[in-house]
């Protein structure tokens, strides 16, 4: 039998770990990978690459620029596969709405 290794073995959570914006609700993930792409990367980004998309990792603030919001995630999981991504579509006031609800029957995107 193949025996894959559990990822958060040997880790232990404490309080400041649950209490990041990673740990918490998608608006604040989304809250603050909106204000990383506008502090760091927003004005270079809507020259160079307007139209494409950007995964942003909200615990680390890099980013990965790609033509589809697949593969910019793709990559960002390459990077950091225990990361948690903000996608934005460089140029564009949004392209998803992240939520998240206990009622299975709601849709989760606009």
């Amino acid at each position: 039998m193949l025996s894959l290794p559990d990822p958060y073995q040997g880790e232990e959570m404490d309080e400041s770990t649950m209490n990041t914006p990673n740990q918490q609700n998608p608006q604040e993930l989304a809250k603050k990978g909106m204000a990383i792409y506008q502090e760091k990367y927003q004005a270079e980004y809507e020259q160079k690459y307007l139209g494409k998309f950007v995964a942003i990792d909200t615990s680390t603030g890099e980013a990965w620029v790609a033509d589809t919001p697949e593969e910019a995630l793709r990559i960002a999981q390459e990077k950091n596969p225990r990361g948690f991504f903000h996608l934005i579509k460089i140029g564009s006031p949004s392209v998803f709405r992240v939520g998240y609800t206990q009622n299975s029957a709601r849709e989760w995107f606009a």
